[in-house]
């Protein structure tokens, strides 16, 4: 028999951490198990569905921004470099084919974001409602985004994107010093500032980012950086929520699938 971990998770002494959620399954009969106890019965399927969707969604808004930053560590190889630095057919070609496939990933990570967020709230107000759990998670979105000029700007930004059109990305050169006599250059790709102002529904905060932190050009990459570690770090908290929430249903549902004898 395998051993058995069946204790009550502790966010606050993991909080660093995912926690663990179902047993993996590594035989047929294991499966097989799982399968007749989430349909016999409806609680646990419920339980073992909704963690599983949750993790989904937040893997999509996870895997999107990965390809963003990705792509701009392509972009920025030596090679590429030195294709755009001496302006060739092929380094015109490179970035335009760059920033095409940049806005297009960009579009995606905003969407899943909006996803996210939506598809979350609209979960725990109904598992959650008339709870003192509901009261804590509201409080925990409005500490983390409520006032969050990052979270505000992007929400427009999707908006802009929806209602309005792409944003408009360009190669940037930066110039980094890193000793006292010596610069290290890289390539980055930002949007342009005034082509997103012709807008007017910016709101307040998402038009602050720009005006306090911003010139000439939006740096999204930093922005998109600073808002994916804040969705993080909310996801694993509510994923800590949730986990010893469904504590006896989880423990339940592993335990049926460790009750298989282990094969050699």
């Amino acid at each position: 028999m395998r051993k058995r971990r069946n204790k009550k998770c502790n966010p606050d002494e993991n909080q660093n951490e995912w926690p663990e959620w179902f047993t993996p399954i590594t035989h047929p009969v294991e499966s097989e198990i799982l399968a007749y106890v989430l349909k016999s019965n409806s609680r646990l399927g419920e339980v073992y569905f909704t963690v599983n969707m949750m993790q989904i969604n937040y893997i999509v808004f996870k895997r999107n921004y990965e390809e963003l930053v990705r792509l701009q560590d392509e972009f920025n190889k030596p090679l590429i470099f030195r294709e755009l630095a001496l302006q060739t057919d092929k380094g015109r070609e490179i970035t335009q084919d760059v920033i095409l496939e940049f806005t297009r990933l960009l579009h995606n990570f905003l969407a899943s974001a909006k996803m996210l967020v939506d598809v979350t709230r609209r979960w725990v107000r109904q598992q959650f409602d008339g709870t003192e759990f509901l009261i804590t998670y509201q409080a925990e979105i409005t500490k983390r985004f409520a006032t969050n000029v990052q979270a505000n700007f992007l929400e427009d930004l999707r908006n802009f994107a929806l209602h309005r059109t792409l944003p408009l990305a360009i190669p940037e050169l930066r110039l980094q010093q890193v000793e006292e006599h010596a610069l290290k250059s890289s390539l980055g790709i930002v949007l342009i500032k005034n082509h997103l102002l012709e807008w007017k529904e910016w709101s307040e905060l998402g038009r602050m980012q720009m005006d306090m932190v911003f010139d000439g050009e939006v740096d999204i990459q930093l922005v998109n950086k600073q808002y994916f570690d804040n969705v993080t770090a909310f996801t694993r908290w509510l994923f800590w929520q949730v986990r010893n929430f469904f504590n006896n249903e989880v423990n339940q549902i592993n335990s049926a699938i460790q009750s298989v004898p282990k094969r050699s």
